[in-house]
């Protein structure tokens, strides 16, 4: 009799934690299912977001092609802005538009309105002026990160008294090499020797990688203009012109723009955008000269991130 209790008593064991592990065991498939399911979610709502930052795009393309709408010039081929916008900033007014379930919304930036950095790379006054234009007050290492950006441009491994080469570059973690030649993008800069992220974030606004000819006058921002060289009466004239609306340089011309589209689907948290950088070649062809997906603003950091190579193609 006692010996059929004691099994009986070791089944009733064996059935609880047989109920355990298998209560266990639901409790994971059901956290891993919910996993699962967030995973599909955001990966459905991400690429959602993609496509409508991708439809974005594609409104910029047609209003930056559509040149009846642009009144700066009799011919329509230079495109500054629609009629009635306002020219005090660089940047086009940001469109959004409600499309496909969800939210589009995109900025058009005239890169005709900026320097370009590997000319300056190559021109100590100019790149010193420059400086002097964004840090009037003067800014701590200015020295070491002018020296060191003529240093990352040229095409040899002597480093000015302030600057650095290879074997500085070699010394961090991770080690590269000094450039020896033109920027690919401005984001380079954070890779040089002294500059700074306060410098880097007045840089950025007025430095492009694009061969862009002379500035727009319409479209530049006045610490541009007083870094091309131009004088400080002239450069307030422009500015006094484009604070009544009018526009200061008739034959003003921009053909490269960069676009930011970004989409969101209708009741996510999610946002994707896409940066592309197009050149307008002919009254409906655009150049498509530089493409990032998953585009964001990236975070300072004091470790230089890669910088990828980017492909061009036509778009018609």
């Amino acid at each position: 009799m006692k010996r059929v209790r004691s099994e009986k008593g070791i089944a009733l064991l064996l059935v609880i934690w047989l109920l355990v592990i298998l209560s266990a065991l639901a409790a994971d498939m059901a956290m891993n299912a919910r996993g699962d399911i967030g995973a599909v979610r955001n990966f459905k709502e991400g690429r959602e977001a993609y496509y409508l930052a991708r439809a974005g795009l594609q409104m910029a393309y047609a209003e930056l092609l559509e040149d009846f709408d642009y009144v700066y010039l009799k011919d329509g081929q230079d495109i500054l802005g629609r009629a009635g916008d306002d020219l005090k900033e660089p940047e086009f007014s940001p469109r959004q538009v409600a499309f496909g379930g969800g939210l589009v919304s995109y900025v058009i930036t005239d890169e005709n309105a900026k320097l370009n950095i590997n000319v300056l790379a190559h021109d100590e006054g100019g790149l010193r002026r420059l400086f002097a234009t964004l840090f009037p007050d003067g800014i701590g290492g200015a020295d070491t990160a002018i020296d060191s950006i003529l240093d990352w441009a040229d095409a040899d491994e002597f480093h000015r008294p302030n600057g650095a080469e290879s074997d500085y570059y070699q010394s961090l973690n991770p080690p590269y090499n000094a450039k020896n030649g033109d920027f690919d993008s401005v984001a380079e800069l954070r890779r040089v020797k002294g500059v700074s992220h306060e410098m880097f974030a007045a840089l950025e606004k007025v430095l492009t990688v694009y061969p862009v000819g002379a500035l727009n006058p319409n479209t530049a921002t006045a610490e541009a203009l007083l870094a091309s060289g131009m004088a400080q009466d002239k450069v307030s004239a422009i500015m006094d012109a484009r604070d009544h609306g009018t526009v200061p340089d008739p034959n003003g011309k921009s053909d490269t723009f960069a676009i930011v589209a970004t989409g969101r689907f209708e009741g996510s948290a999610l946002t994707r955008s896409v940066r592309v950088v197009v050149r307008k070649k002919a009254p409906r062809r655009l150049m498509v000269l530089d493409w990032t997906d998953d585009y964001y603003e990236p975070i300072p950091s004091k470790r230089p991130p890669p910088v990828p190579a980017a492909p061009s193609h036509s778009v018609r």
